[in-house]
This record gives C-alpha cells, structure tokens and sequence, in this order.
C-alpha cells in the first residue's frame, strides 16, 4: 500500500519531462521559521493539548459539524488535485514521499531554474477533472473499463441481494486493485465515494448506449468519442458538487462571491501564482500547449489548510442500520485503527483502512449512505468540527500510512509546513487582507485555560513561545475556525485559501481557450458566469429541507442537473 501522500511508480521514466509540468507554488513568499523541535512535539504529539476532548453538542464551544461523508470527500477532492512527487536527478520522479525534516522548494524558490530543479512536485493536473478516477494526468487508464466503456466492478449477491460494485482485486492488478489512485483505497469510506462516481459514469455511459443500439462500439469504448463525452460531463457534475455542495460547507458564501470576484478581475493570489510558474515554464523552453495545460496548487493549500479534515474525522463511525445511534458521543462505531480492545468476536473486528473488500463472507463494509449525507427525514451523524481537537486515532498512526516517525499526523502536519517554508497564520492574514479587505486578528491564538501558566499545557508555550506570533498556518486556520462555533465553516484565513485553489482548479478545468494570451481574459469570463450561478442557487452550509436546491427530493431534468451528493446517491442507487 502507498504511504499517505503518494503513490507508486511503476516506471518514473515515463512521467519525465513532464515532472515541472504541474508544480506547487506559493500564494505568499516563503518564511524561515525554524521551531524548537521538542516544543512542537510538546504541541502536537500524543497526549497533548491538541487531543484534549472537544466540547459536545449543547456546550459552549461546540463547533458545529457537516455530516460525516463530507469529511471523506473533502479527502477524495484533495486526491484529485494533489500528490507529492520527488524530483531526482534528470528531472526523473521518484516513487518516494518527502522525507520530514528536510527543506523542500518548488518551482518559483530556484534562483535559476534553468540549471536548479525544484525538490518536489505535483503528480495531478491541479484540475477538478477526476483524473484520480480515470487515469493519472488525464491519461485514460484503459484497463479499468470494459469494452463497452464501463467500469468494471465486483459485483456480489448476499441472501439473495445485490451488493453495491466493489474495486476488483487480485495480483493481476498494479497494486492489487483496479482503480486510478490507490490512495482512494486508503479507507473504506473514500473508496465508496470514488466507486459514486464510478457508478455515475456507468450510468450514464450505459443509457447512452441503450439509446443508441445501432451506433459503432468503438465510439463508446475507452478514447471513443461517445465515452469523451461521457468522461466530460461527469467531471462536470463533479465540479457543480464541489462548488455548490462542498464548498459552500466549509467557506462562507461572502467570502466565495468574494473570490469569484476577484477572480473577474484577475487579482486573485492564485492568478500570480500561476503567471510566475508560467514564466519560469516559458524560460525553460517547455511549449504553450504544456504551460497551458500547468496549474500551481498552493502548498499552503495542501501542506496546510486543507488538512483541515483531519479534525474532522471521528474515532470510528456507524455504516449501517438505523439512524439515530451516532448521537451519542460515547459510541464508537467501526473504527479507523482498530484497537485491542472493545471488538473481540464481532463480525466486524476490523477498522475502516482499505485495501480489503467490502464483503468478504464474515464483515460487510458496505455503507448505508442516509447515515452520511441527507438522504432521509432523519439527519445523518456528523463529523466532528473544524476546530484544534483532533480525535484519539490520528497521534497513533499504524503503518502502512506512514513509513517514518513522528507517529502523530498533527505533528507531521506542521513540521511539513516548516518543511516548505510556509508563512505563519499572522502573516498570511496581514497579506490575504490587503486584497481581500479587513480580517479580525485572532486575540487568543493559545487559550490561557490551556496553555497559560496555570493551564493544561504551560510547557508547550515556555519551550517554544514562538509559537505565539509565527502560529503555524494550520493550526491557525483551525483556531480561526473554532471562535466561530455557529457554523461549520472556516474563518477568513482558511476560507479565502480554499476559495481561490478551488475556484482556480473549476475554472482551469473549464476553459478551454488555448491561446496563452487570450487565457486570462477567458477565465474572468467564466468566473464571472460562475458567480451568477452561485448567486442564483444561493446555497449555505444547511440543507434548508425539500426548497434548497441540493435537497435529494429535487427532480432532476436529467444528470447534469446534479449539484449534491445526496442528489448524486439517489440517482445512482
């Protein structure tokens, strides 16, 4: 199993010289910020103070969740648009996760990028276009497909019941399962949704060739030119559900018109980030068509801010059976990582991580999705909060999701944004501001309660007080989001940050203008005919019931009208 962060290479010959094609880059300049390295495992490691108990539902603090399938496909649109990549030696990626510790620089850090090359790249298209369900950097991965142009699934039948598709498995596989990205085997939860958009494709693929019996099979096949149209218009629902479902539930709605508005005007921190990039590629003598085709992912994007959903995970989770269980703070659930105690003898004394099917004849890992998107009158659980309480299950990380210490995922979180140099919570809020109008400062970054002199946890902030004014981004934009209880939503920092990579990753994915110089101008164009549909759907983190126009109950004029994953299960179940 890959490590969490990459994936295997087969061959890195092949993916040379495509490795600058499809860097990181920086939405601010990079820092310097070197801590005291016992003060952060003081900070971050187990038993500390970021694994205190979060406040329950009913108490002050609580931060309000999204339902808990949000979570996993937070985790699922992070797959598609990142992957870490070592650059060695003749610009050859390497099948290796960056090594903790070590400083790393992208593209725009080379002082001379024509005889430097950078430490790290990404090994996606930095599009929202599903390449992690049909082939790695659009590359269609033909094997995953019958000669009808179908996913090919495992299919099963228990007491006479047809079981949801599962992944093909066996050694006659790479990596022993038929699927684009085995990260998106990683856990039994992300696999279901990846297997959603799976099913979506053979849907809609499926009545295509029901009505037309009589059209070639080539043109339906992989590469044919029905399939192509197939393959586009899921990515396009796709899109809508991340904009008009995902986002919205973790960005406030203000600050998305925000963005799409300076998108518009062409300000965006992104937009320079990709002009820099595209300059540094034009003086490497790589062609139009390849810098077209580069779009920058921020790595305080995804070395930061958009591991915003390790707080939202649960320590275990209900995947079948009546509603109503999960409200209770005290049950479990299945697992994440299983643990010695508390499952010995039942069907299922597993955890959630992949790499097995979802029924094997003892355990049935097939979820029953009212329990984790609005699907019913009954709400689903929820995940936990974007706030600084981590659940018990991700300071003990098991192999093989890591491969080296530090155990805690927090930990690594911000030694892996000292790695890449990223700028401190304060500062990237005193930059976002300039663009972006005024941002509350946060007036207690480290609760006294906890880190004060009489607090939990008075070490931490003794051994590295530091910490108080070079806040680390993620743990700043988690904070941020914690003194905002009433929502599920960001704070500015985050939100903004999120915003703009999203946004940017829709619109590169949309336009299809493909001169160089006539580009900017096209994505404005479509940022702006975006904003209207925003503005017309007029969408927020609640599903107000059957009037909000992502509710499940909405009939749909056909699939392209699919602007939610409730909507996206009703249709393919």
């Amino acid at each position: 199993m890959a490590h969490h962060g990459w994936v295997q290479v087969d061959d890195p010959d092949k993916l040379t010289p495509d490795g600058l094609k499809s860097p990181f880059g920086r939405l601010f300049p990079a820092e310097n910020i070197a801590y005291d390295s016992l003060g952060i495992s003081l900070f971050a490691g187990p038993d500390g103070p970021l694994g205190l108990k979060a406040p329950q539902s009913g108490e002050a603090g609580h931060k309000a969740p999204n339902p808990a399938g949000f979570t996993f496909f937070g985790q699922f649109i992070d797959h598609d648009l990142t992957e870490f990549r070592v650059i060695g030696e003749g610009n050859q990626i390497i099948p290796s996760n960056p090594s903790i510790g070590q400083r790393q620089k992208v593209l725009e850090d080379l002082i001379d990028p024509v005889t430097q090359l950078p430490t790290t790249t990404n090994g996606r298209s930095g599009r929202l276009d599903l390449d992690s369900v049909y082939g790695l950097l659009g590359n269609v991965q033909t094997d995953l497909f019958d000669a009808d142009g179908l996913f090919v699934h495992e299919e099963k039948e228990v007491g006479g019941k047809k079981l949801a598709p599962d992944i093909k498995r066996g050694p006659e596989y790479r990596n022993n399962r038929l699927i684009a990205d085995p990260r998106n085997d990683e856990n039994k939860l992300i696999a279901q949704i990846h297997l959603l958009f799976e099913r979506l494709h053979n849907k809609i693929h499926g009545d295509k060739r029901k009505a037309k019996p009589d059209a070639p099979a080539e043109d339906f096949a992989p590469f044919g030119s029905e399939f192509n149209k197939t393959r586009d218009q899921v990515a396009r629902i796709y899109r809508q559900i991340v904009i008009f479902d995902y986002l919205p539930r973790i960005v406030r709605p203000a600050q998305i018109r925000a963005v799409l508005e300076q998108f518009t005007r062409r300000k965006t921190f992104i937009q320079d980030t990709n002009a820099r990039n595209d300059a540094i590629l034009a003086r490497l003598g790589i062609g139009d068509e390849a810098v077209k085709d580069a779009v920058t992912i921020p790595v305080e994007f995804s070395h930061a801010v958009f591991r915003l959903g390790h707080t939202q995970l649960r320590d275990g989770y209900q995947l079948a059976g009546p509603i109503g269980l999960t409200n209770d703070p005290a049950f479990v659930g299945v697992p994440l990582f299983r643990r010695s105690t508390g499952f010995a003898g039942k069907p299922w004394d597993r955890d959630l991580r992949g790499d097995e099917q979802l029924y094997d004849g003892t355990a049935n890992f097939h979820v029953d999705w009212p329990l984790f998107f609005k699907l019913s009158n009954d709400d689903p659980q929820g995940g936990e909060g974007i706030d600084t309480h981590l659940p018990s299950s991700i300071f003990r990380l098991p192999p093989p999701a890591i491969g080296e210490p530090p155990q805690s995922l927090a930990e690594r979180n911000i030694r892996r944004g000292v790695d890449f140099g990223l700028p401190g919570g304060q500062s990237a809020a005193r930059q976002l501001a300039q663009r972006y109008g005024f941002i509350a400062t946060i007036a207690e970054v480290f609760p006294k309660e906890v880190f004060g002199p009489g607090g939990s946890f008075p070490e931490v902030l003794k051994r590295e007080p530091r910490l108080r004014w070079d806040t680390p981004l993620w743990y700043y934009v988690l904070r941020e989001a914690e003194l905002a209880p009433d929502t599920p939503q960001l704070g500015a920092v985050g939100g903004y940050i999120v915003a703009e990579t999203l946004l940017c990753a829709l619109l590169e994915a949309e336009v299809t203008e493909p001169d160089l110089a006539r580009r900017p101008e096209a994505i404005a164009i479509a940022a702006q005919a975006w904003l209207g549909k925003f503005d017309a759907l007029n969408v927020d983190w609640q599903d107000t019931g059957p009037g909000d126009p992502r509710h499940y109950t909405r009939p749909l004029a056909s699939p392209d009208s699919i602007i939610s994953l409730s909507q996206l299960v009703t249709f393919v179940s």
